[in-house]
């Protein structure tokens, strides 16, 4: 008894690394259930949004896009490639790299699947007051993605923190026994004055 009583305990509830792990789970769970229809895996899709994005790149710079590691993302392009969805050439800037590039197939998946993954991002995004989703976004990039340029602005963020403080500033309305209160006083101090008058 003595020794379960001086057990440290931790709080799951407020573990960073806990609810991180939840929240992907959400997030998996969401992505892999409107990627089913086109076969395709969360990580592919990383693969096809990122050729989608920008054309013809280096295997070192998919890596960086999509935080696979090196050895994965090897294997995936070589299935992906016999699949049809995308091809490697040598680079013309060095022989010995490949570039890879989105093929029609591809680009028809990915363009097929991606609704589905917005849908699934916005049912995500929809567990977040509106004014915290740019701040949220960014935090999520600091931790996943530091190299990585958000597409949400600084500014967003700023601004979304600014109409909290905003909220947490305003006024409170007088209630009308505060404003009846206020109107005695007033009263009481315009007859003291003709008094002093008088």
């Amino acid at each position: 008894m003595a020794d379960q009583q001086d057990t440290q305990t931790f709080d799951l509830s407020k573990s960073t690394s806990h609810l991180l792990h939840r929240a992907q789970q959400a997030a998996v769970n969401l992505s892999t259930e409107a990627l089913a229809a086109q076969g395709l895996t969360l990580r592919q899709f990383a693969v096809l949004a990122a050729l989608a994005a920008e054309e013809g790149q280096s295997q070192s710079s998919l890596v960086d896009r999509t935080g696979i590691d090196r050895s994965t993302l090897a294997e995936m392009v070589r299935r992906m490639e016999a699949s049809g969805y995308i091809k490697r050439t040598t680079s013309p800037e060095d022989a010995r790299a490949k570039v890879v590039s989105l093929l029609a197939k591809g680009r028809g998946v990915y363009e097929a699947a991606l609704p589905g993954v917005e849908a699934a991002d916005n049912e995500l995004l929809a567990m977040i007051r509106a004014n915290r989703r740019a701040g949220f976004i960014l935090s999520l990039a600091a931790i996943g993605a530091p190299e990585e340029k958000v597409e949400v602005e600084e500014a967003e963020a700023a601004d979304a923190a600014g109409s909290d403080e905003k909220s947490a500033k305003a006024k409170p309305k007088k209630s009308k026994k505060d404003k009846a209160a206020k109107a005695d006083k007033s009263k009481s101090d315009k007859k003291k004055k003709k008094k002093k008058k008088k």
